[in-house]
């Protein structure tokens, strides 16, 4: 038998948590309730007249649709940006042959936009993930209709923090396998 990857079980957790996210606030629009009015009336000016709330879940369920299952534009231009910093990185560390005449020409340095960077880190990224999730949970938990999505966030959230504290790294292309280190170990 294979070995668990969690972030990948955790990736379909969050992605069931954005879709039914999604679909709950869309709902709220036309039936607004707080999830907690039976206790307070306070929280009611979240959801009518102005859908603060409903606003708030939609922009998280696409954030988190987005980035569990982020379109191939952006998984390739993460994975181009962290190849070609991996290269420039490589290219800074060699050391140059300036002392050979015939090698005048300077190496090309390799441009990788701030954006790219960003995405890729981000992508890539299991702590920034358990710090936008909460934020997610709490807007679905607060939204009568998204409680069932706030739930699952929370598991989501636990199983990469179980990942997380096993070292594991999410790849830039979805469902992809980590590859093994070739370590030789000599006894």
């Amino acid at each position: 038998m294979g070995k668990l990857i969690k972030n990948h079980w955790a990736r379909l957790i969050i992605l069931t948590a954005s879709a039914y996210q999604l679909l709950a606030s869309i709902e709220a629009f036309f039936w607004p309730k707080v999830f907690w009015d039976f206790l307070t009336t306070n929280l009611n000016g979240a959801v009518r007249p102005i859908p603060y709330l409903q606003i708030l879940n939609l922009l998280f369920a696409i954030l988190g649709l987005c980035w569990e299952w982020p379109l191939p534009l952006f998984t390739t231009a993460a994975e181009r940006g962290y190849f070609l910093a991996s290269e420039q990185r490589r290219a800074e560390a060699s050391p140059s042959s300036s002392n050979n005449s015939n090698n005048n020409k300077t190496r090309p340095t390799l441009q990788v936009s701030r954006w790219t960077k960003f995405l890729a880190s981000m992508h890539r990224s299991i702590e920034a993930r358990l710090m936008i999730y909460p934020l997610s949970s709490l807007a679905a938990l607060l939204l009568y209709q998204g409680t069932n999505a706030g739930l699952y966030y929370i598991i989501g959230m636990g199983v990469y923090f179980w990942g997380f504290t096993e070292g594991e790294i999410v790849m830039g292309k979805p469902w992809q396998l980590p590859r093994a280190s070739r370590r030789v170990y000599v006894v």
